[in-house]
């Protein structure tokens, strides 16, 4: 534990410069039905990016997936743009608006897994090395991916993600799982990982959760399950460090789900220190694969 204290349709296919970057990339538009064991009709939307540059390689890939604010939400846009000049192809998934958070994290899991099988069968895409990367609801799924049964449950264990890494992902839900106290993921979620690396970056000042609520969310797991997941405490970091801007609102489901007032404070230092560590938390597990 690190502690740091104080398809099939393409809609669209064009080739872009990015905003702040200095380099080209394909970029396009995808739909695709889920192909999942479970709601495999479900229609997945997103954007792939396949990195610049030309190589016999085939790519290892992200998928990404926003937070509650819906896809207009582009905190993660510095990540996936870290990601593509690691040389690392992204899908960033469009699962909803902002305003329409589904009721539970479960009702994306089709989405999920629908999102890796597509890649796995993309000619340029590895398919042992695809990772998931996700921001608060999106991180909800980064994590709740990385267990055995759903994964059975979902893609059959045909395919797994490589590498999980979720930012603030609102720990007391998944520690209500492993005591068997979430109505919506059962204790036998968390009984087994795939073996997948996870992690965790999280703030000290999340109202969503209690500070230590990361912490015992691990302590509560299986001790084989709990070699698997690791997890960052910044200090002075509140939820959705890396948002794009200051901002506030009620949530149900902060203050442990007891309901409360959340404020994003942008903090660019851990902001810094978090866009690094994914590039190179991918970029480690993959050169492991």
């Amino acid at each position: 534990m690190t502690l740091l204290f104080k398809s099939t349709a393409v809609l669209l296919m064009s080739c872009s410069i990015w905003a702040g970057s200095a380099y080209a990339q394909d970029r396009q538009s995808v739909s695709f039905r889920a192909d999942t064991l479970i709601e495999a009709d479900t229609t997945v939307q997103g954007d792939l990016t396949i990195p610049a540059g030309q190589s016999d390689a085939k790519f290892p890939a992200v998928v990404v997936i926003h937070s509650s604010g819906g896809y207009e939400d582009l905190t993660r846009k510095p990540y996936v743009q870290a990601l593509n000049k690691a040389g690392i192809a992204t899908l960033e998934l469009n699962l909803f608006s902002r305003g329409n958070r589904p009721k539970n994290s479960r009702m994306n899991l089709p989405h999920t897994f629908g999102a890796l099988n597509y890649l796995a069968q993309d000619p340029r895409i590895d398919a042992n090395r695809i990772g998931i990367l996700g921001f608060s609801h999106g991180g909800l799924l980064a994590l709740f991916s990385s267990s055995k049964e759903e994964n059975a449950t979902y893609s059959g264990g045909k395919h797994k993600f490589a590498a999980h890494l979720a930012l603030y992902p609102v720990c007391w839900a998944h520690l209500a799982s492993a005591e068997g106290k979430n109505p919506v993921y059962p204790k036998s979620v968390y009984t087994a990982l795939t073996g997948a690396p996870v992690h965790i970056l999280a703030g000290e000042k999340d109202v969503y959760d209690a500070p230590d609520s990361c912490q015992k969310f691990i302590a509560a797991l299986p001790d084989e399950a709990r070699t698997h997941v690791d997890m960052t405490l910044y200090a002075n970091a509140t939820h959705g460090w890396d948002s794009p801007e200051d901002k506030s609102y009620q949530d149900p489901a902060a203050n442990m789900g007891r309901g409360a007032y959340v404020r994003h404070l942008r903090n660019p230092a851990v902001t810094a220190q978090s866009l690094d560590f994914s590039q190179q938390f991918f970029s480690r597990a993959f050169a492991e694969k």
